[in-house]
């Protein structure tokens, strides 16, 4: 049966994907349903946070905070499953504003019974300083202001120091961990007899994770001679600083948008 390129732009192309488990469902998802032969890589395993003494400190004090800023659905999971854990029952008057960076962790939120304040343009740390000045009057208004930043204990410290620039107070409460994911043997052989058509990773610590489990030599020789596809720029920062520029950057920092602009890079291959 003729399959048209335009509904199935993948068709006879094997794809390498680097990110944890969670978010792989949805990505093999829809790269199969472009036509494409998903080889799965969880190269990133999230765990609890071995210390909760600090999670456990900002929790009790919630309402000395004026907003709480997520920066993953991770954090969301674990930050609300720990105050439930504790029996915290927190009413909308007593919960600080959440501002989450996206529309994927807003979900989350709202998934757990809260609501949402503020989503930013832009899904990065840049656009969460950006959009908490807007929301607050300008980046002086943030003087003075306390902030619970809920995250995974590596993360950029681009956003608190932007954060702690404009005066404001941020508390960096570490909520979960991501850990390299350990690959069974059988895995590392089949993979070592495939050439990737495409390589996406969803973080910059799926391309380092990555190119530890491969070595140097064979996890940059894979990225040069594959196309690569990023979720956003951070991510294709860390890819280029191993000497390759990604082919593909979506115009949003989500699994939806990096699923299209896949698909619109491929058929406009196919055009030509």
């Amino acid at each position: 049966m003729f399959i048209p390129c335009s509904t199935k732009p993948l068709l006879n192309r094997t794809i390498l994907v680097a990110c944890s488990a969670k978010k792989m469902v949805e990505l093999a998802a829809g790269l199969e349903a472009m036509g494409g032969s998903v080889f799965p890589f969880p190269v990133i395993e999230v765990k609890e946070i071995e210390d909760k003494q600090p999670l456990d400190r900002a929790l009790a004090s919630l309402n000395e905070y004026s907003w709480i800023v997520f920066t993953s659905a991770y954090g969301v999971s674990f930050f609300l499953q720990r105050m439930n854990e504790r029996g915290m029952e927190v009413g909308i008057q007593s919960m600080p504003k959440i501002c989450a960076i996206g529309p994927a962790t807003a979900k989350a939120v709202s998934e757990f019974g809260h609501e949402v304040a503020l989503v930013p343009e832009k899904f990065i740390a840049e656009g969460v300083v950006e959009a908490l000045g807007k929301q607050s009057g300008g980046l002086r208004s943030l003087a003075g202001c306390r902030i619970l930043l809920a995250r995974a204990k590596e993360g950029r410290e681009l956003l608190p120091a932007e954060l702690q620039a404009a005066g404001a107070q941020v508390d960096v409460v570490p909520c979960y961990r991501t850990v390299r994911a350990e690959l069974g043997k059988g895995s590392l052989e089949k993979l070592s007899g495939t050439r990737p058509d495409l390589i996406v990773f969803t973080s910059s610590s799926a391309v380092r994770n990555m190119i530890e489990i491969l070595g140097q030599e064979d996890g940059k020789r894979m990225l040069l001679e594959s196309t690569v596809a990023v979720i956003g720029p951070v991510t294709g920062s860390t890819v280029e600083l191993l000497g390759k520029r990604a082919e593909i950057v979506p115009k949003e920092n989500t699994i939806a948008s990096l699923l299209e602009a896949i698909r619109s890079y491929y058929s406009k291959r196919h055009q030509e």
